[in-house]
């Protein structure tokens, strides 16, 4: 059997349409990979050339005292002079000089304790930065200390009645809190 010029140029195609057709979807598609973002419970922002990571407050309620966690690095380690940085949150103001290249751990190097935090734990807190006179806003992550991590940074202590609803059931056991009924056998 002669193939005329026409076959091989229509089975190319269709291979290159399949081909298509199976690939394309990937070509099109948001790549979860590109995406830039602190995997942790707190909040990143970049102002000038401080980066602000994993900014959290640990707080046992709204109103009272929480303790402010995370990390400011000074990116620009060919500065001169080093970063004034101010960071207010709820009338309360911390102030810090960052040398160039440096970071403090706001966890261990400074304890930051804001006096009455105006969100609960489970919101969002306003933070404002100052970075060499600039100033800017972002929103910061309020956690109590249900996750057991958190419980020694709570500024008051923790208190076992903040855990009391949090039973594991059998259904749920490892993959996190759930209201547990014994009498209940739907589970």
């Amino acid at each position: 059997m002669k193939f005329t010029p026409s076959v091989p140029r229509a089975a190319a195609a269709a291979a290159l349409i399949g081909g298509l057709a199976l690939t394309g979807c990937s070509a099109i598609n948001y790549q979860a990979t590109t995406h830039v973002y602190s995997a942790s419970d707190g909040t990143m922002f970049d102002s000038e050339n401080i980066a602000l990571r994993h900014i959290m407050f640990v707080a046992g309620e709204e109103g009272g005292p929480a303790r402010m966690t995370g990390l400011v690095s000074h990116l620009d380690t060919s500065a001169e002079e080093p970063a004034e940085v101010s960071i207010e949150v709820a009338g309360d103001s911390f102030e810090f000089t960052v040398e160039p290249g440096s970071s403090i751990n706001l966890q261990h190097d400074e304890e930051l304790i804001v006096s009455a935090i105006e969100a609960g734990p489970g919101s969002i807190q306003e933070v404002t930065v100052s970075v060499n006179g600039a100033q800017e806003s972002f929103n910061a992550t309020v956690v109590d200390g249900t996750i057991a991590e958190y419980r020694d940074l709570l500024p008051d202590g923790f208190d076992e009645s903040m855990a009391e609803h949090l039973e594991h059931g059998p259904d749920t056991w490892g993959s996190g809190a759930a209201h547990y009924d014994e009498n209940d056998d739907s589970h």
